[in-house]
Order: C-alpha cells, then sequence, then structure tokens
C-alpha cells in the first residue's frame, strides 16, 4: 500500500513538473507569436516569472530526490535562457567607463502628472519628484504621464525642470488638454540642442503617443525617442479585486470578477502591436543613431519587447543587475520602463532610482559612443 502511494505521487509530482515545463515554453513562445493572432499567449508571458520560479523549485526537488529528472526543468531554462537574462541580472555588471570622450546620461521615468490630482500636497509631491530627479544629474530626461499647467503660478512643471535639470531644450506634446491650461502628455528635456522634433500617433488612441527629438551633443545628432504605450486602464473595481485577493482573509472574491481584468489586458495586448509596430517603423527610416525610452507596460518577456531588441539593446541588460522591476502600483510588480539604444552606443551605470510618490521607477544609463 504505501509503495503504491509513493508510485502515485511520484507520478503526480511528475505530471505537475511537465505541466511548469509547458508553461515556460507557452511564455517563450509568447515573445514571437503576436498576441492579435493568440491573446492567450501573452499571459504565459506575464506569468514568466511565477512560472520560472516553480520550475527552480522542481530543480531543488529533484535534486535531493532523483537527480535525473532535475534535467527536465534545467534544459527547459536554459533553452530560454536569453528570456531569463532579460528579466534578470544575476550578477552585477562591473563594466567601467569606456574610453570614449563622447558620453551622456538618460533618464525616464513615467512621472504620474507629478501628482496633479493629489490636492492637498500635489505641490509638497511634485517638489519631492523633481529633487529626486534633479539628483539623478542626466543629459537628457524623458517623461511619460507628463503634465503642464498653463496657468501662471497654478502648477509650475515645465518652467521649474528646465531650471532644476538645467535643461533648457524642451520638446512637449499634448495628447489632452482640459479647460485650456490643463495639458497632459509626454516631454522631453535636454541640456544639449534640440533641432528637429515630431511625433508618432497611433490610431484609435488619443491617450498614448510616441514623441522623437534629434539632439546635436558632441557634434552628432542622435535621435531619441519617447514613448508610452498602450496602458491597461484598469478600474476603480479592477484594484479592488485585487485589494480583495491580497488581504489575508477566508472570503476571497469570486474568480468571475477578474473577468474584466482579462478583457482590459488582452485589448492591451492587441493595441501594443500595433503602437510598438509603428514606432520600431519609424526607428528603421532614421538617419541618425536612436535612443529609445518609455513607459511600454509590458515585460521581458513578451511580444513587444521581442519586437524592438530585434534591433535596438536593452541598457539593462548591459549593466543592470538584479530583477530591476520598475512598476510600484497595486498590482504585480514587473520591468515595463526602458531605455533602448542602437548598437552603436555603449551602455554603462544603468540605474533604478528610488521612488516615493509616482508608481514608477525612474531609471537611467549612461551612453558613449566613438
Amino acid at each position: 500500500m504505501i509503495k503504491w502511494l509513493r508510485s502515485i505521487s511520484k507520478r503526480l509530482i511528475i505530471t505537475l513538473n511537465v505541466i511548469a515545463v509547458v508553461c515556460l515554453l507557452l511564455a517563450y513562445l509568447s515573445t514571437t507569436v503576436s498576441p492579435e493572432s493568440v491573446p492567450a499567449l501573452a499571459f504565459f508571458g506575464i506569468a514568466y516569472s511565477v512560472v520560472l520560479l516553480i520550475n527552480l523549485c522542481f530543480i531543488a526537488f529533484w535534486l535531493l530526490v532523483k537527480k535525473s529528472w532535475a534535467l527536465l526543468s534545467t534544459l527547459t531554462i536554459l533553452l530560454g535562457i536569453g528570456h531569463f537574462n532579460a528579466f534578470v541580472q544575476v550578477l552585477p555588471n562591473m563594466r567601467g567607463e569606456p574610453d570614449s570622450h563622447k558620453s551622456i546620461k538618460v533618464y525616464s521615468q513615467n512621472v504620474k502628472l507629478f501628482s496633479w490630482y493629489n490636492w492637498r500636497k500635489n505641490i509638497e509631491e511634485r517638489d519631492v519628484m523633481v529633487r529626486n530627479i534633479q539628483a539623478a544629474e542626466a543629459d537628457i530626461y524623458c517623461f511619460q504621464e507628463y503634465f503642464h499647467h498653463s496657468g501662471p503660478g497654478v502648477f509650475e512643471t515645465s518652467n521649474l525642470l528646465k531650471r532644476k535639470l538645467e535643461a533648457s531644450n524642451v520638446h512637449e506634446e499634448f495628447t489632452v488638454s482640459l479647460y485650456r491650461e490643463q495639458h497632459y502628455g509626454i516631454a522631453t528635456f535636454s541640456k544639449y540642442p534640440i533641432i528637429d522634433q515630431g511625433r508618432i500617433d497611433f490610431d484609435q488612441e488619443r491617450s498614448n503617443v510616441c514623441i522623437f527629438s534629434d539632439i546635436v551633443a558632441f557634434g552628432d545628432t542622435i535621435r531619441v525617442y519617447n514613448a508610452h504605450v498602450a496602458s491597461i486602464r484598469f478600474s476603480s473595481d479592477d484594484y479592488k479585486f485585487v485589494d480583495e485577493l491580497q488581504k489575508n482573509e477566508s472570503k476571497k472574491p469570486e474568480l468571475k470578477e477578474g473577468i474584466p481584468i482579462i478583457r482590459r489586458l488582452t485589448s492591451a495586448f492587441r493595441k501594443r502591436v500595433a503602437q510598438v509596430g509603428a514606432i520600431r517603423e519609424h526607428i528603421e527610416k532614421s538617419p541618425y543613431p536612436v535612443i529609445l525610452c518609455g513607459d511600454f507596460n509590458d515585460t521581458p518577456v513578451s511580444y513587444s519587447y521581442n519586437n524592438i531588441t530585434e534591433i535596438l539593446v536593452d541598457s539593462f541588460r548591459e549593466s543592470g543587475w538584479g530583477i530591476g522591476s520598475t512598476y510600484i502600483g497595486k498590482f504585480p510588480s514587473f520591468r515595463i520602463d526602458y531605455v533602448f539604444h542602437s548598437p552603436r552606443f555603449t551602455g554603462f551605470d544603468y540605474e533604478r532610482h528610488d521612488e516615493e510618490i509616482s508608481d514608477h521607477h525612474g531609471i537611467s544609463t549612461k551612453l558613449s559612443w566613438d
């Protein structure tokens, strides 16, 4: 009887291990199959970190019980080592500054409107954010969910940032304006001259946009793209559902209440395919080397990320360390903010900056070239 139970238990564990391996393989597949074709695959990409952890647990278990079975998950992880390296940098990159006099520092952050809607202390929190951004001491700053109030003395951002960051060259684009003075959009601030600029509009999506600024540094022209790609737009009910799931209470919400979240995610997956595709198409026509910053709302194990990294380099993978999660809202933490660049640049000193107010960490990297 005991032998029979052990046999059943072993088969069950092997079956569960195989399921975990299949889920990991589907996560890899999600990076090459468009969510427009098979949206369900994108959910495996989001779940990559959890599925990876489960497979690591199986490896540890089999090493204690029967080492040969550990190969199942080990080989599957090695098969997707590129995705693993995009997700986590196990060892810090000790690369020093390259031997080049041409070097700039780029900073990017979703600034959550500089806390405009926190009426009681929005000016105080805006000033804290600006001080934190100023401490990065960058040369080029890219802001998503940027806000500017054109009313004199109401909620200054544009001129304040110019002064504090010592970046007088500005490219602002607004997707929404209310009452002719509240402007919502995206902005790039530069210490170097901006000689040309433009924007990439996305069909049927007013609130998301990508801008590009041609910046001259050390006699060379660099095209800096600043993008905010399709957000998920969770409702208050969605956040309530997640809060209730995370509470240590016996009564949990019914799973059917999470169906709207799945629908919103699916819609966002599909939108990002078109938006990232439009950005890539524009980049491929650029006459200058490119830096692409932004909030992409997608993880490193995704179709959109794979699309961009086919032509650009992820600066985190060059000189980042750890998991590098950038989103710090109520939903699970992911790395969804990036600084990509053309292969001509060499990246070093990647940094994720502490954040107290926005739901996104600021990130920065230094880039050099010959």
